[in-house]
């Protein structure tokens, strides 16, 4: 079964170079085709219709080496088969060919740009169609559409965390609007607090063990512009192909998303995807297991998404070093800990930020003495872990107080 992500993938490449194409298995079986775009020719027409290839055509493409080629390959027309010139662009995953993508060039080859392209795109093409299950499967978990128990079979069990990866602004598929007037992402936005479990449909992940989810719509990529997030999951098939074992990975609401076994090197990949797709990515905490698989997401997209609002982040941002944008993510993401357990202590700080940080308006607010006050800011600069001469941790703790008082009440 072809999975939607090779379907958006083909789809996006053959608007961005204005052909008809479509992806043949090992066997020649048509297995998906884009919409119509430029000629369409009689050899074309009647394997989307049949499914599969005429002997004729077969031994006319096989005598210009497709059978065995790797690299693009261009086959000239013939007109008594009623077929036009078109680009074979063999569709290899890890050494072992899946398929074959073939182009339309009737109306002239592809740019050099053109031609690039698809050559990154059906990198990602041939990941997807080797690890579809996987793909399918991750995106229907994401979505709400499958139960936990059913998608371990497929994706694993264990520790797991996410990347998500997002164009920079600028892209077709990064945040709309302008940051100066105050616009952000909607369809890349963590629906709901991540404490509630919300994802990106609104749905909870289910772990009952019962049959699919009925869910709103049809589980389709709704959010995803039709152009660049295409193009980016080309980059991230391209460097993922160069894996060992490279990891699951969908298109989902504008990100493309990766699932890691917790013990991977998050960071190192992050950076490489970063630099190569030249996007965001963002890296979520450890989790225990796919129960937990819309948390991590969630997390993975906020911090993305934190990348984009703060370079200082890094272009590979990771969760747990986002400070204050954790907050601005998720309410619930910042405890005091066991600052909780000394009352004076949470006072004296929340006097001590209240006031800009004025070490003696505090002491005389709280009747200590000033080195009584330096003990108690330096006993909870250990507690917390945070520095009260950073601005932005300051900011972090001084939210995190007002947000528990809020809770409260």
């Amino acid at each position: 079964m072809i999975t939607h992500d090779v379907q958006d993938l083909l789809d996006s490449l053959a608007m961005a170079v204005g052909r008809g194409m479509a992806v043949d298995d090992p066997e020649g079986r048509v297995v998906a085709h884009s919409v119509h775009h430029g000629e369409v020719d009689q050899v074309r027409a009647q394997a989307i219709l049949s499914r599969s290839v005429p002997a004729e055509v077969e031994i006319w493409q096989e005598a210009h080496g497709v059978a065995t080629t790797r690299e693009p390959v261009r086959i000239p027309a013939n007109p008594a088969l009623g077929m036009a010139a078109r680009l074979c662009v063999p569709l290899l995953h890890r050494g072992r060919r899946v398929g074959s993508l073939w182009i339309i060039e009737g109306g002239g080859p592809l740019s050099s740009e053109e031609e690039a392209r698809a050559v990154r795109d059906a990198a990602a093409i041939a990941a997807l169609l080797d690890g579809g299950g996987s793909s399918h499967t991750l995106r229907r978990l994401l979505n709400g559409e499958i139960t936990v128990r059913r998608a371990a079979g497929i994706l694993g069990e264990g520790p797991l965390r996410v990347l998500a990866v997002r164009a920079p602004a600028g892209r077709g598929d990064a945040v709309r609007g302008d940051l100066a007037r105050g616009d952000g992402p909607r369809g890349d936005a963590v629906r709901g607090d991540l404490a509630r479990g919300d994802g990106p449909r609104g749905d909870a992940v289910r772990d009952d063990g019962a049959g699919d989810a009925a869910v709103p719509g049809d589980g389709s990529h709704g959010d995803v512009a039709p152009g660049e997030p295409g193009g980016l999951a080309g980059v991230v098939g391209d460097e993922l192909s160069r894996m060992r074992r490279p990891p699951a990975f969908a298109v989902v609401d504008r990100h493309v998303v990766l699932l890691l076994n917790g013990g991977e090197d998050a960071s190192a990949l992050g950076e490489s995807l970063a630099a190569r797709a030249g996007g965001l990515v963002g890296i979520s905490a450890v989790h225990p297991g796919l129960g937990s698989l819309r948390q991590a997401y969630g997390e993975a997209v906020a911090a993305a998404r934190a990348a984009a609002a703060e370079p200082a982040l890094g272009p590979a941002a990771r969760w747990a070093e986002l400070g204050v944008y954790r907050l601005l993510a998720d309410p619930t993401a910042y405890s005091l800990g066991s600052l909780r357990e000394h009352p004076a202590l949470a006072v004296t700080l929340e006097t001590y930020l209240d006031h800009g940080g004025d070490a003696q308006e505090t002491a005389r607010l709280l009747h200590l003495h000033r080195t009584s006050l330096y003990y108690r800011l330096a006993r909870i600069e250990e507690l917390t872990g945070r520095s009260l001469k950073d601005g932005t941790q300051r900011l972090e703790l001084h939210l995190a107080l007002k947000l528990a008082r809020w809770n409260a009440v």
